[in-house]
């Protein structure tokens, strides 16, 4: 039975589709959509791609250059390979490339492989130590995925089997090595457990490679979603989203036969801020004046930007008398805020007007109609001095 899987798992061979498989991959990923190729964890995995195939073609290489250069320079592109991808996650799942450590520790990687080849280490130690190595790299690359990138893309959890397979052959690598040393008296030797090693890589290579890109073109299409519903600069709901939000809030009430309360909050004298500090000032002032509303707001509220500076609350199952309550808190929060300018005279206020809205029980309003009565109440907030708190039919 060992013959006939050392016959299957033949060395040469498997090393050969490793090298196209990583050739092939690394074309395939160079010729991507444009929008891949511009993403900066794409380019890192694309990169680790090629530095891994570099790796494996050094070592088939054995027999055309010094053996010494091809073990050098094979593993210490395989280390570096791996540590180029552990980056690429570390980006797509945390926007950065993750902990320094990983390229540290090339420079001591490739001092022990010096080490062992002028020491003339003989082939089994060196395969038990370089398969711990390798193992170690990898169990870090696995605990990455199983740590963060389950919960983030669901393409990546096949990765999570292959990469836990490929880290369980290593140390199977290293443990055959050190029991059957008789067996890797060549590196081309197709014994059990280099076989199943490169088969390993093999699959590793297949499920990462595709794994990677679809898990890449799962982000974007999420991210594509966000930017199609969201302001881009405050993070809250856009127009059209807002808008939609409402219908469906306004017939679950009815539904319910509970209130709703549409707010406008308009900032005052913007125009003013952007005149007197730019519009970078203006925008800061925009964000920090979303985030101290959103701080507030329960999780069934919906807030939207729905135009320069002007905003609108959707606040189902509330009455005109908390609704009051919530936004003369949010005013008063608003107005004792100092808001940093960036200029000579650093910190300035800001306030905000409100219109009020609230949904009948008697009959059913369509959005426009709430939409109409609460700029009319935000209107006359602004025609009554501003920095006030208006309800329509009041």
């Amino acid at each position: 039975m060992t013959d006939a899987l050392q016959a299957v798992l033949h060395v040469p061979t498997l090393m050969l589709l490793v090298i196209l498989g990583y050739l092939l991959l690394g074309l395939l990923l160079q010729t991507a959509l444009p929008g891949l190729q511009s993403r900066p964890e794409f380019r890192r995995w694309l990169l680790s791609n090629w530095v891994i195939l570099g790796g494996f073609v050094m070592l088939a290489a054995r027999l055309l250059i010094a053996p010494g250069w091809s073990i050098f320079f094979g593993n210490a592109l395989l280390f570096l390979g791996i540590a180029f991808q552990y980056q690429a996650m570390s980006i797509l799942l945390y926007g950065h490339r993750g902990p320094a450590w990983l390229m540290q520790v090339q420079p001591l990687v490739w001092l022990m492989l010096g080490l062992m080849l002028h020491a003339q280490t003989p082939l089994p130690q060196r395969t038990m130590i370089l398969s711990v190595m390798l193992c170690l790299f990898v169990l870090a690359f696995f605990r990455l995925i199983v740590r963060d990138g389950w919960r983030f893309e669901r393409s990546l959890r096949t990765m999570v089997i292959t990469t836990g397979f490929t880290a369980l052959g290593l140390a199977v690598r290293a443990w055959h090595a050190w029991t059957s040393p008789e067996l890797y008296d060549s590196q081309y030797h197709s014994s059990l457990g280099q076989g199943m090693t490169y088969l390993c890589v093999f699959l590793l290579l297949i499920s990462s490679g595709f794994g990677f890109t679809l898990a890449v073109l799962e982000r974007m299409s999420k991210e594509m979603k966000t930017l199609a519903s969201t302001d881009g600069l405050t993070g809250c709901w856009n127009r059209t989203t807002t808008d939609s939000l409402l219908t469906h809030e306004l017939q679950n009430c009815y539904r319910r036969k509970t209130f709703l309360v549409l707010a406008l909050l308009d900032l005052d004298h913007f125009k003013q801020i952007n005149d007197e500090h730019g519009h970078l000032v203006g925008d800061a002032v925009l964000r920090r004046f979303a985030s101290i509303i959103r701080d507030r707001l329960r999780e069934s509220d919906t807030f939207g930007r729905v135009g320069g500076e002007e905003f609108a609350l959707v606040l189902p199952d509330i009455d005109a008398a908390g609704a009051r309550t919530l936004l003369e808190a949010l005013r008063s929060d608003v107005a004792t805020t100092a808001f940093e300018t960036g200029t000579e005279t650093g910190m300035r206020q800001v306030t905000f007007s409100i219109g009020l809205a609230v949904t009948q029980l008697d009959r059913q309003q369509a959005a426009v109609e709430l939409y109409g009565q609460a700029d009319q109440a935000l209107y006359a907030a602004k025609r009554n001095g501003r920095n006030r708190l208006e309800l329509f039919g009041a």
